[in-house]
């Protein structure tokens, strides 16, 4: 049997070695290929596979990337094996994509090999995580980080878009709130983490693998 999987990046160059990768072995097939998550999701509701490969952060299209992504394909493929590919290293996004149904978190920094490994063990309800992210979610209870600590999964959320160059309208949008949510949101997170100006907020997101 043949193990079919859509892989999704927004960079045709990580595409093209993650399907030289999966299909090194000739036990998997790439049956299709995404830029954003508009796509992705479109070509989910009509091409069958076995497992979706895709990058946690894919600037670009209405139904957006990360965590909102991965709600929006367990909800329309609840079934479906989920593996993503991320360069975050911050141990409570990466619990999250564990949490919201990712079945594998590979590394993208780690050998491309990596990703098939990951896609047969999704595919036989195995999770698998690169040496680097599981170092992070066994890390996850330490408290290193109090005031990171207190900040909730959407408030992290509006602060990775943000420092990655989306405005405040751009993201409520993205995310399906209103721009006076996402203003609070990002002013909690600030105010939470002791930060008055948008620099601070960008290095402290860079220094702690959010962005």
């Amino acid at each position: 049997m043949v193990l079919r999987t859509i892989i999704a990046d927004d960079h045709p160059v990580v595409l093209m070695g993650a399907r030289a990768a999966l299909e090194a072995g000739g036990d998997i097939e790439v049956v299709g290929e995404a830029h954003d998550g508009d796509q992705l999701l479109a070509l989910l509701s009509m091409q069958p596979c076995d497992v979706v490969i895709s990058d946690f952060s894919m600037p670009g299209g209405r139904h957006g990337d990360g965590l909102l992504l991965i709600d929006h394909i367990r909800r329309r493929h609840p079934r479906l094996p989920i593996v993503m590919l991320t360069m975050m290293n911050n141990a409570a996004v990466l619990q999250a994509m564990r949490i919201r149904g990712a079945m594998g978190i590979c590394d993208k920094r780690a050998p491309l090999r990596e990703v098939a490994v990951a896609a047969r063990h999704a595919y036989f309800g195995r999770p698998f995580y690169s040496d680097s992210i599981r170092a992070q979610l066994d890390a996850d209870g330490l408290p290193a980080d109090a005031a990171h600590a207190r900040l909730s999964l959407r408030e992290l959320e509006v602060v990775r878009l943000y420092v990655g160059g989306q405005s405040i309208t751009a993201i409520a949008e993205r995310l399906n709130r209103s721009v006076k949510t996402v203003s609070r949101q990002k002013r909690d997170a600030m105010r939470k983490l002791g930060l008055v100006h948008d620099g601070q907020l960008s290095e402290y997101a860079r220094d702690r693998g959010i962005a």
